[in-house]
């Protein structure tokens, strides 16, 4: 039994065909021309879920290096400020040392206690330094000033009291690992340091102020003096130390980006492997599906200028 076919059959195959073609070229003229190959999930929904769960890899990457960038320029103002306060007890070991000259007159004395009233009012100010609208040394109340300076009545001594509240500021840094990236001004301006007898930084330079104050009339205003210089160096180093962890956060800080810029460019090109478009290859298969155009094209011509004299003759 002979098969028979239609023309209609043929040209309906043939247009099928035809528009297959033309959605073909269309899609490999979109990747040429925009570089992707996955642009909506209908493409490659595999590929296309994976692109998100790469994309927000990617996200995560970059707000730990926002984190980083905050918690550096957090640790480098509260760097600045010490480094100040130490200039503080270094003016004040000065102040100390030219006390112990016993050619020095009371009035010269006095001078040298105004100066440790300015240095007071200095070291107050540091410890209620601000970055970005908020007190670096307030601990967890960050919109609170800290540190307050108050004459106590009837008398040259001052108080100094702390009202902000300890507590660690942490820090993402890396997904799953956090970093303090505070100092408690507790800590730092309010602890007593056992090398200068318990007494906290403003009460080392109070005490100076004072036996200045009190000068020769004090029997044992050398012993205070020395007393004085010893607690002054004793601030230091408590200064000194705290700078010194800073730096460590912050070379930490240091890794932890570099680690994050690597992880960046790692995720760009699985991101690209995953959604971008071979373009050489897409420039080939354009060329190749134009072809099969063409020929798709010549032989439905074929068969519609065929007519029933053709199978006549």
């Amino acid at each position: 039994m002979r098969l028979r076919i239609s023309t209609s059959y043929l040209l309906n195959n043939l247009s099928r065909d035809i528009a297959q073609q033309l959605a073909r070229m269309q899609k490999l003229s979109e990747d040429i021309s925009t570089g992707k190959r996955v642009r909506k999930p209908s493409d490659d929904p595999i590929a296309a879920s994976r692109g998100l769960a790469i994309r927000a890899l990617r996200a995560g990457v970059a707000q730990h290096k926002i984190n980083i960038g905050d918690a550096k320029d957090w640790l480098s103002a509260t760097e600045r400020a010490l480094m100040k306060a130490q200039e503080v007890f270094e003016n004040a070991a000065d102040a100390a040392l030219r006390a112990g000259n016993s050619t020095l007159s009371d009035d010269e004395r006095r001078a040298l206690a105004q100066d440790v009233d300015g240095l007071i009012s200095e070291l107050v100010d540091l410890a209620n330094t601000q970055y970005d609208g908020r007190y670096i040394f307030a601990g967890l109340k960050t919109l609170t000033r800290p540190f307050v300076l108050t004459k106590n009545a009837g008398t040259p001594s001052y108080t100094v009291t702390y009202e902000g509240a300890d507590g660690s500021k942490q820090i993402e840094v890396e997904p799953g690992t956090t970093m303090q990236v505070n100092t408690n001004g507790g800590e730092a301006f309010m602890q007593g340091i056992a090398e200068a007898g318990g007494r906290n930084v403003f009460q080392i330079l109070v005490a100076l102020r004072d036996h200045l104050l009190a000068g020769d009339a004090s029997a044992t205003f050398q012993d205070d003096i020395a007393s004085d210089i010893a607690a002054t160096q004793a601030a230091q180093d408590r200064i000194l130390n705290l700078v010194t962890g800073i730096g460590a956060k912050v070379r930490r800080l240091d890794r932890a980006s570099v680690k994050l810029s690597q992880d960046e460019v790692e995720l760009e090109a699985l991101l690209s492997n995953t959604e971008d478009a071979d373009v050489f290859k897409a420039i080939t298969d354009l060329q190749l599906q134009e072809t099969v155009y063409r020929a798709a094209l010549g032989a439905a011509a074929g068969i519609m200028q065929t007519s029933l004299l053709d199978y006549l003759r």
